[in-house]
């Protein structure tokens, strides 16, 4: 297959490295579309008011790669305009999990959605760990998940999300399908700091609160020891019975 990468770290980042090395590995072909710089929590947003600029660059195992200066979203969307033949988009290996409420919040998550609703297949892949220095577990696991896809398509605008433990690749107890933790972020914080300009607020990580342990939710199964796959799509309607508006006065 011809795969193309995409991710919200940056085209350096060693989770993309990774992915490259056991795509070219598995005997894929690989063409990269990344940011240039790191754009984490960029969500699924795209950049209207400039043109983006992309620059080939040198990338070892890649046929072709370009470094973007736009959002994750925008690598997915720019790339498959500018490389053709791609059969399916990988986004990531992102540094750290991608899973419950995070999911609103990620580059990853929204570079693959983008894919998905262009037209191409797609998976969002993250390691369950902060700057770890081997994302070879999760990397082959991805090779098999992207096979295993040409047989289980979703709809267009739906994704194949998988988080991985971070633990060798031997102790990993399988795939499971997965439903999202109801987590949220409990009072996220703002550090101050003044500056010249004046006081300036920067965004701290709140606490992750996990409201409902469901042992089939992603959390709780990568924390048992599997790589969780889960299910996502564009369509942010809720699944519940439609409320009355008749009394909704004019």
């Amino acid at each position: 297959m011809h795969l193309m990468l995409v991710n919200d770290d940056g085209i350096h980042a060693p989770g993309l490295r990774a992915l490259c090395d056991a795509a070219t590995a598995a005997g894929h072909r690989v063409s990269i579309c990344a940011p240039d710089c790191e754009r984490s929590a960029a969500s699924h947003s795209i950049t209207l008011r400039r043109g983006l600029r992309a620059r080939k660059v040198d990338y070892p195992g890649a046929e072709t790669a370009y470094a973007a200066d736009g959002t994750p979203a925008d690598c997915a969307g720019l790339g498959l305009y500018l490389i053709p033949g791609v059969d399916a988009v990988l986004s990531g290996i992102n540094n750290g999990s991608n899973m419950g409420g995070a999911c609103v919040y990620s580059g990853t998550v929204g570079a693959a959605t983008e894919a998905s609703m262009s037209g191409t297949p797609a998976l969002a892949v993250s390691l369950c760990a902060y700057n770890s220095d081997d994302y070879a577990a999760a990397a082959k696991l991805a090779m098999g998940v992207v096979d295993w896809m040409s047989d289980h398509p979703l709809p267009r605008g739906a994704i194949y999300n998988l988080n991985v433990p971070a633990i060798p690749y031997e102790q990993i107890l399988g795939v499971r399908a997965a439903s999202m933790a109801e987590t949220y972020l409990d009072s996220p914080n703002y550090v101050e700091t003044q500056t010249d300009e004046g006081v300036e607020y920067r965004y701290a990580h709140g606490d992750d609160s996990v409201t409902q342990f469901d042992p089939g939710s992603d959390v709780m199964l990568t924390r048992a020891g599997y790589a969780s796959l889960t299910k996502l799509t564009w369509n942010l309607r809720l699944d519940a019975p439609d409320p009355d508006p008749s009394g909704i006065r004019l």
